[in-house]
């Protein structure tokens, strides 16, 4: 089943991290828009976590760690960085 993401949510500590590897907010939330996977991290340290992988309308690709909220299409944005290939 696919994930759809309607709404990305951001603490100031996301809009930091992303900042430090040279991301915008308005990257993050261009990839929604464009063709995206979301993929389980089996690893992390909350289950629910997943990794939002596409591309932005430059053609950048980032992966970025999201959170569920009580809606089912909004996330919180967790950290992100630069990627370089998407299986989206």
């Amino acid at each position: 089943m696919r994930t759809l993401i309607s709404e990305l949510l951001f603490t100031l500590a996301a809009v930091s991290k992303l900042a430090k590897r040279g991301i915008s907010t308005d990257e993050v939330l261009e990839l929604p828009w464009n063709r995206y996977r979301v993929a389980a991290n089996p690893h992390g340290p909350d289950p629910d976590r997943r990794f939002l992988i596409g591309r932005t309308y430059a053609g950048r690709f980032l992966t970025v760690a999201i959170a569920p909220t009580d809606e089912p299409t909004t996330w919180l944005v967790i950290t992100g960085w630069g990627s370089d290939d998407s299986p989206a």
